[in-house]
């Protein structure tokens, strides 16, 4: 019998959880497949371990482990791997598929681009990694959405790269460059990150330079469409 486990990054925030639960019962509302569960890589419980055995619990013999993360990182290349095979040393006889995080995907621009109302610039604020190519695909995002919203967009990091968000906020704010700011969280759930983004634009509104924060990537329906997507290639 065939299973999906959604594998999301975990959160210390009770909304955050409560964000990733809710985001992956819209996904396995629309997915035809037999046992569906939520696993976390951290933080959270189950852990990716348990959610296999849960899996395999409920008569699972083939299981997609399906990575809800937007680019692929240390998470998505080491640390996921690293608990799927610890997995399926615990389960030799069940076969286990890693997915693939949402990556660089184009559908995901247009949607946000629909959304951009009244702005002349796009602050793009991602979580942050070390990973190089993480980075790249990043301001590869970000080029891909100022060609097609025709507005300037700045990518930004929250953590672990540079520039920081709490920089260009600041940067755009002194300049007074552009009067009307879209601030884009290209961030699957908020989480506690939503009470600093939130405060950092609070201060620095100006009579001159407005800041609209954008609601994080989980809201746009194109996800759903590129999981279901995935399934069907594996099926």
């Amino acid at each position: 019998m065939k299973a999906v486990l959604y594998i999301c990054h975990g959160s210390r925030s009770a909304e955050g959880q409560k964000e990733a639960v809710a985001f992956v019962e819209r996904l396995s509302s629309s997915i035809s497949i037999p046992i569906q569960h939520i696993c976390f890589l951290e933080l959270c419980e189950p852990n990716i371990v348990a959610g296999v055995e849960r899996c395999v619990h409920d008569g699972a013999t083939t299981i997609y482990a399906i990575p809800l993360l937007l680019l692929s990182a240390n998470h998505a290349k080491r640390d996921i791997p690293y608990e799927l095979e610890k997995a399926k040393k615990m389960f030799p006889s069940v076969t286990i598929t890693y997915g693939k995080p949402f990556g660089v995907q184009r559908l995901i621009v247009s949607a946000i681009s629909k959304t951009i109302e009244h702005a002349d610039a796009i602050m793009l604020v991602g979580r942050g990694s070390s990973d190089i190519d993480a980075q790249a695909d990043f301001k590869q995002i970000a080029h891909l959405l100022q060609q097609e919203t025709n507005i300037p967009v700045y990518p930004c990091y929250l953590a672990a790269a540079s520039p920081s968000f709490s920089d260009v906020v600041t940067s755009l704010a002194k300049t007074a460059k552009h009067r009307r700011v879209a601030v884009v969280p290209y961030i699957l759930f908020f989480g506690q990150l939503l009470d600093y983004i939130h405060e950092t634009l609070q201060a620095q509104q100006t009579s001159d330079v407005s800041f609209t924060l954008y609601p994080p990537i989980r809201t746009y329906d194109v996800l759903d469409r590129l999981v279901e997507q995935q399934v069907k290639e594996w099926r």
